[in-house]
């Protein structure tokens, strides 16, 4: 998984790409650190200013790295690619799964302490928010105090105020 880790690293995130799905993690309070997990083969590209390795000897297959500076991540979705912007994160690279989320419970699963209207087609979540969905490997989930979750130009976003 390494090997697999450095070769993304050394990929530059191209720029213009249409996306399914995007969000935008700002930075977290002092303290907090927004974490994204991921089955490793459906992250296709990955860039930040700085990448470090933090060891997880309790599971081989888990690749644990702390991004900061402009941090974009590249992901495969279930049915079209996903993008995520941050400034700083905790990125687990998981081995891939056949598993899925519930479909009765639709594509993406939510929780926040509350939903703010974003601009356009966005949505703004606050307050211990954890998003998870499906990607072509298996699901991924983000954790963080705030979310900006944005649908591709064209679609409706769910906008919702507390």
């Amino acid at each position: 998984m390494r090997n697999q880790l450095l070769a993304v690293l050394a990929c530059n995130a191209v720029a213009g790409l249409a996306w399914a799905e995007s969000f935008v993690i700002p930075a977290q309070q002092a303290g907090h650190e927004a974490t994204v997990r991921i089955p490793g083969s459906a992250v296709t590209e990955l860039s930040a200013d700085f990448a470090e390795s933090l060891v997880d000897r309790a599971d081989s297959q888990v690749e644990v790295l702390r991004l900061t500076g402009d941090v974009l991540i590249s992901v495969a979705g279930s049915a079209e690619p996903i993008l995520i912007k941050a400034d700083r994160l905790v990125l687990t690279l998981i081995p891939d799964s056949a598993r899925t989320l519930d479909p009765a419970s639709g594509p993406t699963n939510r929780a926040a302490t509350a939903t703010l209207p974003g601009d356009d087609d966005a949505e703004v979540l606050v307050g211990d928010v954890v998003f998870s969905l499906n990607t072509s490997a298996g699901p991924m989930q983000i954790k963080a105090d705030r979310l900006e979750h944005r649908l591709r130009a064209g679609e409706p976003g769910a906008k919702a105020a507390s």
